[in-house]
């Protein structure tokens, strides 16, 4: 226990820290009419996410160095671009070499011919993450919702080592006290939302080559389906996905309804959590999983499309 307390201290010295520089350097997110903040408000207290990958990975003793490296690379051209912004192209080669580091060290004898599935599947889920990174809470409280499912399945099937996933949780928490607030005192930014992302994707595929059982895709259903949504929307009105906008559920809900950033992602992750708890003590106990999976997921999009509709 007295490394995770010294690990809580140091991130605590490292947030408060770097709060004290970005504010000295202006690194900070400026409000617009795209913007959900209203205040010039720090960007970047993500970093924490990283460090802590860091911290375990001295701490491991150099375990899963790929995926430590691939964290530091996505970390360090994210953090250059929360700084000032680079070119797409340029954010999109670097995060194609980081995944390719994360599919080595989790597959390291792959067959080609499912490396670019595997590929797509990990730079779509990396950047929807982040796409969803834009009210106070969200891509924390949602977070920490999910490395909690994951220590808690690792503790009966041991599918990664659990100090990763302790260090990572750490970090979400003093990166929450930070965050979840009606006024945050810093955001993310892309180096918290894509770092963090590149940790979860890691560690659902650990487990579902662990297991085989792809079920555990679940675990993601919540954002992958109002990022998917709203990209496949955007995309077919000739929309620049790139481009800041509001659309997204969450979005929505904190706009044009008017609801508080924190009861959103409140809700977001709570939903998620539901989910969870139905995959591991149901679906995965049913007989026709797959089945049951299928129409979880089925009533899940109706449920989207009928409050998106009603906004």
């Amino acid at each position: 226990m007295s490394i995770y307390l010294i690990s809580l201290i140091v991130l605590v010295i490292i947030m408060l820290t770097y709060l004290k520089i970005a504010k000295r350097f202006e690194i900070v997110d400026k409000p617009n009419h795209r913007s959900s903040h209203e205040i010039v408000t720090i960007r970047g207290g993500g970093i924490v996410f990283p460090i802590s990958v860091f911290m375990f990975f001295i701490y491991s003793g150099f375990e899963y160095p790929l995926f430590v490296l691939a964290v530091f690379i996505i970390s360090a051209i994210s953090f250059t671009d929360d700084i000032k912004p680079l070119n797409t192209s340029i954010r999109l080669v670097v995060q194609l070499i980081a995944v390719f580091l994360v599919i080595f060290q989790l597959f390291p004898q792959l067959p080609l011919i499912y490396s670019p599935i595997v590929l797509f599947i990990l730079l779509g889920g990396v950047n929807a993450y982040n796409f969803m990174d834009g009210i106070n809470g969200i891509t924390a409280s949602y977070s920490l919702v999910l490395l909690s499912t994951f220590y808690y399945i690792n503790q009966s099937i041991l599918f990664v080592d659990s100090d990763l996933i302790i260090f990572a949780l750490i970090s979400v928490i003093v990166f929450l006290f930070f965050n979840f607030r009606t006024k945050a005192l810093c955001f993310s930014g892309d180096v918290g939302s894509l770092s963090i992302a590149l940790l979860i994707l890691f560690l659902l595929f650990k487990l579902i080559v662990f297991t085989a059982q792809p079920l555990y895709a679940l675990f993601l259903i919540i954002y992958g389906i109002d990022s998917g949504y709203t990209l496949i929307s955007r995309k077919l009105k000739g929309e620049n996905i790139f481009q800041p906008h509001r659309t997204h559920l969450y979005q929505q809900l904190a706009h044009l309804k008017g609801y508080s950033h924190l009861y959103v992602s409140f809700l977001f992750s709570f939903f998620q959590l539901g989910i969870n708890y139905l995959t591991i003590f149901h679906l995965l106990k049913m007989e026709n999983s797959t089945i049951g999976s299928i129409i979880l997921v089925i009533l899940t999009i109706i449920s989207y499309r009928l409050v998106k509709n009603n906004l």
